[in-house]
């Protein structure tokens, strides 16, 4: 299974990322998390120590431009198992990390880069990685479903909140991701309080014909796990959000 995770900043999609990985291995998946944002902060959330030096990101180095024809494509130039040896960084519950990374400097230009080997990346763990689960936690914007970024995965999900303007965000995610050719596309409602937001994210996802895969409420201790910059598994484990996450994959065997 290799899933994105999509959605407007601030909806708390890398704790849902983190989250979702980190339960997959407690319920005996092999996975990989990648960190596609340029703002990267997914391994807090998977539970690696803060103070550990930061890992060495992912760079154009690993793809080559190949001409065939008139045509020409990228690819990735290594074999997937080097690329986790050269990069891989390992979280708890036996979950493995790979970060893009973060521009080196301002005033560099695009990302251009980072959004094609984000997206070759995962076509070489579609064959190399096949018998394990892949968590995709993009950034948090439309740039990288103009670029394909997460064209082969199999499923994405829309990470929303009971706010108009997060509503509006994810409905043209979900419109985009269907153009890719992402063939299941369905949104995580969180931080839902009431049955009033609740109602008000099922009205409006059902005009967008947009499936809710898993309302997850809200959470005080999210707050307090990020402040002591810890992951929220190992903070309560029986925390809201998580008993949320751990049905939604239970649903998905």
């Amino acid at each position: 299974m290799k899933i994105a995770i999509a959605g407007k900043g601030g909806v708390g999609k890398t704790t849902i990322s983190g989250t979702i990985c980190r339960v997959l291995a407690r319920q005996g998946e092999k996975v990989l998390a990648i960190d596609g944002d340029p703002n990267p902060n997914l391994s807090v959330v998977l539970g690696i120590d803060k103070d550990l030096p930061t890992q060495k990101s992912l760079s154009t180095d690993i793809i080559e431009r190949v001409e065939d024809g008139d045509s020409w494509r990228f690819q990735v130039k290594m074999p997937f198992a080097e690329i986790l040896e050269t990069y891989g960084q390992d979280a708890p519950d036996d979950v493995k990390l790979l970060i893009v990374g973060a521009p080196e400097q301002a005033g560099t230009g695009c990302m251009c880069g980072s959004h094609t080997v984000v997206r070759e990346l995962i076509h070489s763990a579609l064959a190399s990685e096949e018998h394990a689960s892949m968590v995709v936690d993009t950034e948090a914007s439309l740039e990288h479903m103009k670029r394909g970024t997460s064209r082969h995965v199999d499923k994405m999900y829309m990470v929303l909140e009971p706010y108009y303007r997060s509503l509006e965000a994810a409905g043209r995610f979900a419109e985009l991701a269907h153009q890719l050719g992402i063939k299941e596309v369905e949104a995580i409602a969180n931080k839902v309080r009431t049955e009033e937001e609740a109602k008000a994210i099922e009205e409006y996802c059902e005009k967008i014909n947009l499936p809710i895969a898993v309302m997850v409420p809200y959470d005080e201790n999210v707050a307090a796990a990020d402040l002591k910059g810890v992951s929220i598994m190992d903070y309560d484990s029986e925390s809201k959000i998580v008993k949320a996450i751990e049905s939604f994959i239970t649903s998905l065997n």
